[in-house]
């Protein structure tokens, strides 16, 4: 089993934003963040996240929970098999009971260990650094990018043995393979990349064979537990700060060119790994909230992946632009051979990522004849069709430029104005008072002053009565009440119980002030409450000892929640009239001189 204290280290440690941005695409908003709800048919963004307290909350559905949570009901998963996922991606080593601990070791400190290995290696391997050298790369660069060289299969096999790394846990990282003859290391005789995700974690490596006649120049380690090439850029654990301050990332096609747009002092640029984008790319997009350089190699490969990016990120509402390369050189080359500078005016050019896709798709039509220019059409109209009309629309002149037709033969857009749905959450359509939600999020920080509490108010003087039924009980944040509460915005926090004090009496004389043909009881209690709220500050300067002032207000408080005959509550009320016009103490002997 896993330790419980291992557990709650965990979920500290976890950024949940973080782990639901794997499944689905997050925005932030506001002081959080929000996203389509997986858990229902949503079209809207009814899930909110809090990355401060670590849960979501679906207003639609009421889904939420932990970042455990989400996990389990996600992947459908048990409650251990979604603390280890959770944990393999946030770099976190669980701790397991005795009898447990031998079968459940962590997995995350292998790749390193193998990383080190490799490091060694290059260190001691003249033609693998002969030709890193002869890329263009120095010795800082290599330490930078964690750079090495996978020697023979049997020498990692080794290691990992003296490591005590067993078969089993090196094929759940990636670290070898296994077909009918055995296992095998998943590099060898490689240059290899080190991969990292955006949280700093080595989930895998790249590797660059130096064997010319070898068909597989570039190989990524398998896909495992930890490695998903689809949902990985390389270099990206050392370019996101860059990202976000610039808000523009350039996206190349390898290894190497990354490595050379950095030296080249373009700190924002990453690769994929082998292949275009994918669907899975777009969400971690999204989160770095950044607009898009494409910068591929202008042959087939490079054109062919420069277009299905385009589309992608076009249909998913990202700005960017494509640039393509010339004369057959890549950025590595270009870096290599000193011509940083050009590397600079190509990527001052560029095309808009729609106009390129629109551009390259009607390259494929000779245009000889009316009926292929409206084939032509047709094949734009597609793609313009899911786009938002005011982006199609705009462009309407260059696809007629393009065509050769009249402006006014061309349409872009099916013009169906959409019924646009604002979603607002159920927290809005409460009457939100501020005063009441302080004072149950005082409470639900503050437990302890819950039996206080029901010593000087009621629930049934809360407006949110699902909210306050929930913190009396004592729930948590699996309780979508407690969820809901923290997820309105502006409620300050009370600093002490003298303000939790001020706050019970703008509730309770809230309450009776809503109530229609009050009784004679409630009637008294009203005014006393009306009273104390307009001059708890003119009271309490009469006190020279806050601890006097505290515990007279809550003496009193408590006398006007038991009181329960109309003359008490008269006398009560004309003696609490009479201490604040001679500015005296407002404490009594109730007993005695009220009863």
């Amino acid at each position: 089993m896993i330790e419980q204290a291992s557990i709650e280290q965990l979920l500290q440690k976890t950024d949940i934003v973080d782990i639901i941005a794997h499944y689905v695409e997050v925005k932030k908003q506001g002081s959080g963040y929000v996203c389509v709800c997986p858990f229902h048919d949503d079209k809207n963004p009814s899930m909110h996240i809090n990355s401060i307290k670590g849960f979501y909350h679906c207003f639609a559905c009421k889904a939420g929970g932990n970042v455990f949570k989400f996990v389990m009901d996600y992947e459908k998963l048990n409650f251990v098999e979604a603390v280890e996922k959770v944990a393999s991606w946030s770099n976190f080593s669980l701790t397991y009971t005795s009898q447990k601990q031998d079968n459940k070791k962590s997995i995350t400190h292998i790749l390193p260990t193998l990383n080190a290995f490799y490091k060694q290696n290059l260190a001691k391997n003249k033609e693998a650094l002969t030709y890193l050298y002869k890329r263009g790369l120095n010795d800082e660069d290599i330490r930078t990018f964690e750079l090495g060289f996978a020697p023979s299969s049997n020498e990692t096999l080794r290691l990992l043995q003296n490591e005590q790394i067993t078969q089993e846990e090196a094929l759940e990282v990636g670290a070898i393979k296994q077909n009918e003859n055995g296992a095998y290391a998943s590099f060898i005789n490689r240059i290899t990349f080190s991969i990292y995700d955006h949280k700093n974690l080595l989930i895998g490596f790249g590797g660059r064979t130096l064997d010319e006649a070898n068909m597989a120049k570039y190989v990524n380690s398998p896909q495992s537990k930890l490695f998903d090439k689809s949902r990985v850029f390389y270099a990206l654990n050392l370019a996101k700060d860059t990202i976000y301050k610039q808000k523009e990332m350039i996206i190349c096609e390898g290894y190497m060119d990354a490595i050379a747009f950095h030296k080249a002092g373009f700190k924002n640029a990453v690769a994929v790994l082998g292949t275009a984008l994918g669907e899975n790319h777009i969400p971690l997009i999204k989160r770095l909230e950044a607009r898009v350089i494409l910068c591929f190699d202008n042959d087939n490969a490079g054109l062919n992946a420069a277009v299905r990016s385009a589309h992608l990120l076009s249909l998913a509402k990202i700005d960017g632009k494509v640039v393509l390369i010339e004369g057959g050189k890549d950025p590595a080359e270009l870096v290599a051979t000193h011509q940083e500078k050009l590397l600079f005016n190509i990527l001052e050019k560029g095309i808009e990522l729609g106009e390129f896709y629109i551009r390259n798709l009607i390259t494929n039509f000779d245009l000889s004849s009316a009926l292929s220019k409206q084939k032509a059409l047709e094949e734009v109209q597609k793609y313009t069709f899911n786009l938002e009309p005011l982006i199609a629309n705009s462009y309407t002149t260059l696809v007629a430029n393009l065509l050769g037709v009249n402006i006014n033969d061309i349409k872009l857009s099916k013009n169906t104005r959409k019924n646009i749905i604002f979603f607002t959450p159920t927290k809005q359509n409460k009457i939100n008072n501020i005063s009441e939600l302080e004072l149950l999020k005082f409470l639900y920080e503050n437990q302890k002053a819950i039996g206080l509490f029901k010593l000087l108010s009621a629930k049934e003087y809360f407006l949110h009565q699902d909210i306050a039924k929930a913190i009396l009980e004592q729930k948590d944040f699996n309780d979508p009440s407690i969820r809901e509460l923290y997820e309105i915005e502006n409620i300050k926090i009370l600093n002490n119980l003298e303000e939790f004090l001020y706050a019970i009496c703008k509730i309770n004389f809230a309450h009776f002030n809503k109530l229609k043909n009050l009784n004679l009881k409630q009637a008294f209690k009203k005014q006393i409450y009306n009273l104390l709220n307009q001059n708890l500050e003119k009271i309490k300067k009469n006190y020279q000892n806050d601890e006097n002032f505290f515990n007279h207000l809550m003496e009193v408080l408590k006398n006007v929640q038991f009181l329960d005959d109309e003359g008490s509550l008269e006398l009560f009320l004309s003696r609490l009239q009479k201490n604040i016009k001679d500015k005296k103490a407002i404490h009594y002997n109730f007993e005695e001189e009220v009863f």
